[in-house]
């Protein structure tokens, strides 16, 4: 009896559609996730004005002029005298900028917050996605509980800088891994080199599920690791910024490792205090602790994905412990491990609570606290937005000096961190130094000496210094300078020209000492 072909077609059009629709089905959890944490994130980071961070300014900006000027190494004349200057700038933030400029070019402040909003939204689904291929169930909830692992993994998620997508990068890279796809770790390191200047820890997070694969199964896995360093290794070279990319990349983590050099960088880059640390990462050492506890109960062993994560959770406390920067990786993988540890199957809850009216109270117990926790987690992230949130206090000033002072005219700043918020608001004139003290210092040790003391008042008449040794026009300065305020006053050479509630702007005359 002949097989009919339309019957052979129908079937085949059926498998088809329904592969398909179980496919759709199964990743729509993750869609949830996506949205959930899209809204939730965007909701924080809209409660206020201004961007999260201060550095927020600097990198919306710098998206914009990719497209401004139509190419991928721009012109850099922002900086002259520190190691950004435009013959040794590098963009160590290109592929975050490239993703950002559509959003800062057409939307603004507001675009470049929903494109943060996006890629912060875009952990939480590769977490989920991750979660999902490594067998844990109700990844989605699971997932969700990042909200309640910290306040400052949430606000600084939440900032228009690389972290959140180096995270999203580094869980990616873990999801290639545990489903044996290791040559999508060449481009993905590649795009990691053109992302982030600390490129090391993607490989550093694939050698440890290298060693992972030895305790567990005991074999060598090379192929992961040698594709991720031959992706760095080409995203290091073949790159616009090639070969001061690497100079840059030398001065600027040097300099951060240095801590006895006296140039004080920003706070971010030293640790908590103990006190701070129980506060600020509180959920995320909850839950790495009750993850590690696990084992004391079931005679389930640790496999190769939950041994990794382990690592990596230890990895990232470890650089936590150096430098509170880092409080943006630890709660992450603190979670992921507790969830691989928890969430699988093999834990038989009832090994321990033997009757099913306590395994419900435990239930209900385990989510009342977790929603308490989580409320108390966003209401602190939210809090710590508000506080730290940057305003556009200098706009005013800046905007002065864009319109009464020809393109391309020197400012002295009293303030190195005011940088970012000049450069967002006026790139007609050049700045001494910002983003990082220790980019003048470096540049210029003399020079740089000669800044902190007329910003500290420590300098009578100081306009002559700032017209002979930085050529700058104008001065300007925050109200809070008050000590080199006071040198002002007796100083012909500084014409007060612009005043508002929070800023000061002097024109650099000719009356000055040894005119």
């Amino acid at each position: 009896m002949a097989f009919p072909i339309e019957a052979l077609a129908e079937d085949t059009r059926f498998v088809r559609t329904t592969f398909r629709l179980n496919v759709r089905a199964a990743w729509l959890p993750g869609l949830l996730v996506y949205l959930v944490s899209f809204a939730v994130l965007s909701a924080l980071i809209f409660s206020v004005q201004g961007f999260v961070g201060t550095d927020d300014y600097y990198h919306a900006r710098m998206a914009d002029l990719i497209l401004q000027q139509g190419r991928l190494r721009i012109d850099f004349p922002w900086l002259p005298q520190t190691i950004l200057s435009n013959e040794r700038f590098v963009d160590h933030h290109l592929l975050f900028h490239l993703f950002v400029a559509p959003w800062a070019h057409w939307g603004g402040m507001t675009g470049a917050k929903l494109a943060t909003s996006g890629i912060a939204a875009g952990v939480f689904a590769a977490a989920w996605a991750l979660l999902r291929a490594i067998g844990v169930r109700r990844a989605g909830l699971w997932t969700l509980g990042l909200f309640a692992m910290s306040s400052p993994f949430l606000y600084r998620l939440l900032m228009v800088r690389t972290q959140g997508a180096a995270l999203l990068l580094i869980v990616i890279a873990l999801y290639l891994l545990v489903t044996r796809r290791e040559r999508w770790l060449l481009p993905l390191a590649f795009a990691f080199a053109w992302l982030y200047n600390g490129f090391a820890l993607i490989l550093g997070v694939v050698a440890l599920y290298s060693v992972s694969i030895l305790i567990v199964e005991h074999r060598l896995a090379w192929r992961a690791p040698v594709y991720t360093a031959l992706g760095l290794l080409l995203g290091l070279v073949i790159n616009p910024y090639f070969p001061n990319n690497i100079a840059f990349m030398v001065d600027h983590l040097g300099a951060k490792l240095d801590f006895e050099s006296g140039v004080r960088v920003g706070s971010e880059w030293y640790p908590y205090s103990t006190s701070a640390l129980l506060i600020n990462a509180g959920g995320a050492l909850a839950a790495l602790a009750f993850g590690t506890l696990r084992g004391s109960f079931g005679a389930r062993k640790r496999d190769t994905a939950e041994t990794a994560l382990l690592l990596v959770a230890l990895l990232t406390l470890f650089m936590l412990l150096r430098s509170r920067r880092f409080v943006e990786y630890f709660p992450a993988f603190a979670l992921l491990f507790c969830a691989a540890a928890w969430g699988r199957a093999g834990v038989r809850w009832s090994d321990w609570l033997s009757r099913r009216w306590m395994r419900r109270m435990a239930l209900g117990m385990g989510a009342i606290v977790l929603v308490g926790v989580t409320a108390l987690t966003l209401r602190g992230a939210l809090d710590d937005i508000r506080t730290s949130a940057s305003g556009d206090d200098l706009s005013g000033a800046a905007g002065w000096l864009a319109a009464n002072s020809a393109p391309g005219t020197p400012v002295f700043q009293t303030d190195w961190d005011d940088f970012t918020r000049l450069f967002y608001a006026n790139t007609s004139n050049t700045y001494l130094v910002g983003l990082d003290p220790t980019y003048l210092q470096l540049a210029d040790p003399a020079l740089w000496d000669t800044w902190v003391a007329i910003t500290q008042g420590r300098v009578a008449q100081p306009s002559r210094l700032i017209r002979a040794q930085f050529g700058a026009a104008y001065v300007i300065s925050d109200t809070r300078h008050d000590a080199f305020a006071a040198q002002t006053h007796d100083d012909p050479g500084l014409e007060l020209v612009y005043r508002d509630a929070d800023a000061l702007v002097w024109r650099v005359t000719d009356a000055g000492p040894d005119s």
